[in-house]
């Protein structure tokens, strides 16, 4: 496979970082895939004109991704050695790239960048090389692969791009980018939220984002490929989505299309793990719960330790719609003191572990929202293996339940149906699709824990293709949304006006 440094010339911190790679061989060595060729284009943004620099986390974002996909057989990946600073440019590259590709082909594209957004604004990914800077708009992205046949994956690393296709605001937009069977986008957060935040340690950034680091560690083979939940070595666009939604706490991320079945990454599940220091110190990993009840303020965690390793959890509360990263908790596991590492706080042998972490800002009344992330530290990077939002309800409270939809959806149009759950608390909710005679058609969740989206009136957003149980589009005809919000030993029902299929 061909490694393409597009541009004049390169920074050379980026240049040292890449060439020491391709002398490791860790770059790409793959072939063709049989349904055909993939090709990538990698794009980090980290020094900007309007906002602080993000340096180096962009850039090792793109190189986390490159030492991913080495795994994925690609004929060719393009990583731009000048910045790409304006819409024109960057068009001109897609192009350069994707140019060659056919009906089977997949061509992905990975930037990682700041996004600006305010409702009833457009949104913007921005574009810079610290001097020079400018905004990519959603018409611009999508004109970019202008003539490009085969399936375009695009994955964003940024605030807000959410709103680059219409997801995670209580109001979506009225035109919506990227329709139809041909584009796949997958994103890091909802309209409103931030997603900037990066692993860091001792107050120093460290690493990359986490949506980026969540992404990764889902699709390596160090990890275990825990994304694929069927364990077939293939791992489709819904499933890589689940596995974020569940890991990737720090945001909420978002996809077009909302259940799609296409197959973006595969591996060989019958080739040789990785072992010793290649493979991930922490595996499987699971929680007791997301929800909290009245009687407990503590969370179970359970995973395997493959190897001796330093490990804490992070707990982050959130204040006033914000992640109060400046003010995060830092708990070192302090069940065993491994002798490896002599008097470092955190030290654990190896092997199955179980630990009860306790929430201890949340006594008494307190409701809200809590980050709660599994990490691990090696000299000073600490490292996410995995993070969950822990839904706290109140212990009583007018819900103020309601259910909001447009009146008429056109499945055809391949915009989906936005569906509002509104909803002053946290709470877990039960969100079906009903017919006129009340049956259920379509179950969109069943006590999901809610978690904060950023939007104005509070409450969960909820996509729906149009499709039944069993994969087939729903007829034409009048249906309603019915919500149930479950808080604590109450529950609460209430059905949307009805909508048609037309």
């Amino acid at each position: 496979m061909h490694v393409l440094f597009q541009g004049r010339s390169a920074g050379r911190a980026s240049l040292r970082v890449l060439w020491a790679l391709l002398a490791l061989g860790v770059l790409w060595m793959g072939t063709a895939r049989a349904e055909g060729q993939t090709r990538a284009l990698l794009i980090g943004v980290d020094e900007f004109v309007s906002r602080p620099s993000a340096y180096p986390s962009s850039l090792n974002n793109v190189l986390s991704m490159q030492q991913l996909l080495a795994s994925a057989g690609l004929e060719q990946v393009v990583v731009p050695a000048d910045p790409v600073t304006d819409a024109q440019a960057f068009a001109s590259l897609v192009q350069q790239s994707f140019s060659q590709a056919g009906g089977e082909d997949i061509s992905l594209l990975y930037l990682s960048t700041h996004g600006v957004y305010e409702q009833g604004q457009e949104p913007v990914l921005l574009l810079s090389d610290g001097v020079t800077e400018s905004g990519l708009t959603p018409a611009q992205l999508e004109a970019a692969f202008a003539g490009i046949e085969g399936t375009k994956l695009i994955i964003l690393d940024a605030c807000n791009s959410g709103a680059f296709i219409g997801k995670g605001m209580s109001h979506p937009p009225e035109t919506v980018h990227f329709l139809g069977e041909d584009f796949k986008v997958l994103t890091s957060s909802g309209a409103l939220e931030e997603s900037w935040y990066w692993s860091s340690a001792g107050g120093g950034a460290q690493g990359g984002f986490y949506f980026t680091q969540a992404l990764v560690q889902g699709l390596s083979a160090a990890s275990g490929y825990p994304a694929d939940q069927n364990r077939d070595g293939s791992v489709t666009l819904y499933e890589l989505y689940s596995y974020l939604l569940s890991n990737h706490a720090a945001s909420t991320p978002q996809v077009y299309p909302q259940t799609d079945h296409t197959v973006i990454f595969r591996y060989d599940p019958d080739a040789p793990q990785p072992t010793g220091l290649d493979r991930s110190p922490i595996m499987d990993v699971t929680f007791s719960g997301t929800t909290l009840d009245l009687d407990t303020r503590q969370i179970s965690i359970e995973f395997i330790a493959t190897r001796p390793v330093r490990v804490a959890y992070q707990i982050v509360y959130q204040r006033d719609g914000k992640w109060q990263f400046d003010n995060a908790q830092l708990i070192y596991d302090g069940a065993e003191r491994f002798t490896a590492f002599g008097d470092e706080p955190g030290a654990i042998s190896a092997g199955h572990k179980v630990r009860t972490v306790n929430l201890g800002q949340l006594e008494g009344d307190a409701f809200g929202y809590v980050l709660v992330q599994l990490v691990s530290i090696d000299e000073g990077v600490l490292t996410v293996h995995a993070g969950r939002v822990i839904c706290v309800p109140p212990t009583s409270g007018e819900m103020n339940l309601t259910a909001k939809v447009q009146r008429s959806f056109v499945p055809s149009s391949g915009r989906e149906l936005p569906i509002f759950i509104g909803h002053d608390y946290p709470c877990t909710l039960s969100v079906a699709i009903v017919d006129d005679q009340d049956r259920v058609i379509h179950r969109l969740c069943h006590r999901q824990p809610t978690r904060p989206l950023q939007i104005f009136p509070a409450g969960s957003v909820f996509y729906w293709d149009g499709l039944l149980k069993d994969g087939t589009p729903a007829p034409p005809g009048a249906y309603r949304v019915r919500a149930q919000a479950h808080m604590n030993d109450t529950t609460v029902t209430v059905l949307s006006a009805a909508f048609t299929i037309e």
